[in-house]
């Protein structure tokens, strides 16, 4: 597993977005935007980047052509597609908001079928999520809008943009060699209005339940995300189907539902998870550490996964791999989960709930899962169905 994180960062840094010194700029402000936090932005991200950006990408250096939102406050009221994007910089200096709207719907910024694409601030993007979930109530607006969607997107990268509390997830990034880094998700814990109104510390805690507020959602081939911090009600970074070699490292989650692989859905198929490598993470108040989740008619392959270096602070169910997360007791399924290791957790589950549970299909059990210096307190007795490995008291030798 070491020789796939060091060539896999390796090759992650060596394709990372390309920079330049100097720059075409395509500013929002000569195509109709108003720095007045009430003219719609989207028009004129649109136009900017098909009038002035698209005519001037001549090279494959991304900040060559910036499409530049400078400083000052702007309503985002509309959803915007860069279809066929590649080699441009989007740089968000100002701060963008979204207006309370139900009918709006959709992802509020979607790259697709792009390459080499850089977004950063050092802006940032408020979503006034909490409005759109009243006391936690995630069925009044169902299809609420969602922040930043990379769509079959290679070669990009996503640092220095700060953002609040997205209707519903943040960020997706479905593609091959994409890196997030260096950047903070805030949102609200569920129920409560978000930090940025500075009105949560006076509000009494619990741990959050999932809110459908993603950080970080994570598919494809060899992506990487580093020096990121999550505080949301849902999914910190997690590595969804299907993810060949993805690399998380120095990622600080609170009052999160951990960092996770899945879940991948009632009857999912051709599930495929593999050469996955966390590391340098600290949880905390949070309804999980690290999960693996799946339903228990699933069917694919879950395997070459380490977790190192991991630091708990009251996070229920610490180490949690379960083919039965989402309840029902029929099991029908045949997702293999193999060579899974954990490394070097310390700290402090709930008082209620396992250090370490397991809890795989019969038909085929989770395989060659390795324990070492696991020092979990204020937790139950582990627990393991239909698994096997080494390191933990009471856990089958395969």
């Amino acid at each position: 597993m070491l020789s796939f994180f060091f060539v896999g960062i390796s090759l992650l840094l060596g394709l990372q977005v390309q920079t330049a010194l100097a720059f075409i700029e395509c500013s929002v402000l000569d195509y109709g935007a108003v720095a007045d936090n009430s003219t719609d932005l989207g028009p004129a991200l649109t136009a900017a980047w098909q009038e002035c950006v698209i005519p001037q990408v001549t090279t494959t250096v991304a900040t060559d052509v910036l499409l530049y939102v400078p400083a000052g406050s702007y309503l985002l009221a509309s959803t915007v597609t860069f279809d066929g994007a590649e080699n441009w910089n989007l740089h968000i200096a100002g701060d963008i908001y979204l207006p309370f709207n139900p009918d709006l719907t959709g992802t509020m910024l979607t790259f697709e079928n792009c390459e080499n694409i850089l977004l950063n601030g050092p802006g940032a993007i408020y979503g006034n999520g909490y409005r759109y979930r009243p006391d936690g109530d995630l069925t009044l607006y169902p299809n609420r809008p969602r922040l930043i969607r990379f769509q079959t997107c290679n070669n990009c990268e996503i640092t220095e943009v700060y953002l609040y509390d997205a209707p519903m997830f943040h960020v997706t990034i479905i593609g091959d060699n994409n890196v997030a880094h260096d950047m903070a998700i805030i949102a609200s814990h569920i129920g409560t209005p978000p930090f940025y109104l500075h009105i949560v510390s006076t509000l009494p805690h619990s741990p959050c339940s999932t809110g459908e507020t993603d950080g970080f959602d994570m598919s494809g081939n060899n992506n990487y995300v580093h020096d990121v911090s999550v505080e949301n009600g849902d999914e910190c970074v997690t590595v969804k189907t299907p993810t060949n070699g993805f690399v998380a490292e120095r990622i600080t989650c609170k009052w999160t539902a951990g960092c996770n692989i899945g879940s991948f859905g009632s009857g999912a198929t051709g599930v495929d998870v593999q050469n996955v490598y966390y590391s340098d993470v600290t949880i905390s108040n949070s309804d999980a550490g690290v999960m693996i989740k799946s339903y228990p008619n699933c069917q694919g392959t879950v395997k070459n996964v380490t977790y190192t270096g991991f630091t708990l602070d009251a996070a229920a169910y610490p180490i949690y791999i379960s083919a039965f997360w989402e309840g029902g007791t029929d099991d029908t399924g045949t997702l293999e989960i193999s060579d899974v290791t954990f490394d070097n957790f310390v700290g402090t589950g709930t008082p209620t709930r396992p250090a370490v549970l397991l809890d795989c299909n019969k038909a085929t059990p989770c395989e060659d899962i390795i324990f070492t210096d696991i020092s979990l307190t204020d937790t139950t007795a582990d627990t393991f169905t239909n698994a096997c490995g080494t390191g933990l008291s009471g856990l089958d030798a395969c």
